[in-house]
């Protein structure tokens, strides 16, 4: 298993247990209860709960192509984009302070996704 694999398996299963189930299958009053939002937002935030796991499927694939011997190049801009920007939108607008577990969650993924992109070949080398 390789550090980049890891990256990969740690923000599916955080992500997809903490953020997409959530919105995707909690009642609207538990959605707008968590979120701050009055239940007209729940539409929304079921929106986002698909989006989350459409990317979700996109580091699944970038596990599959470790797994092929392919470094996932595409995968890591898609990652460092929505983890990169969702950070610097947290971080730009103070929000970071409100969301703290979270803005400290995707900043390290960005930040494992850089470090994998400037060293591919030590984030592929297996770690035992």
């Amino acid at each position: 298993m390789s550090f980049l694999a890891l990256v990969f398996i740690f923000k599916i299963l955080v992500t997809g247990l903490l953020v997409g189930v959530p919105f995707l299958f909690l009642p609207a009053s538990r959605v707008s209860a968590s979120t701050g939002y009055g239940e007209a937002a729940a539409p929304l935030f079921r929106l986002y709960g698909v989006a989350i796991f459409a990317l979700l499927i996109g580091y699944g694939y970038g596990y599959w192509l470790l797994g092929q011997g392919t470094f996932p190049w595409g995968i890591i801009a898609m990652g460092l984009l929505s983890n990169g920007g969702g950070a610097a939108v947290l971080f730009a607008t103070g929000a970071w302070r409100r969301s703290k577990l979270i803005a400290y969650f995707i900043t390290a993924v960005a930040v494992a996704l850089a470090v994998a992109a400037l060293a591919p070949d030590l984030a592929v080398t297996p770690l035992w």
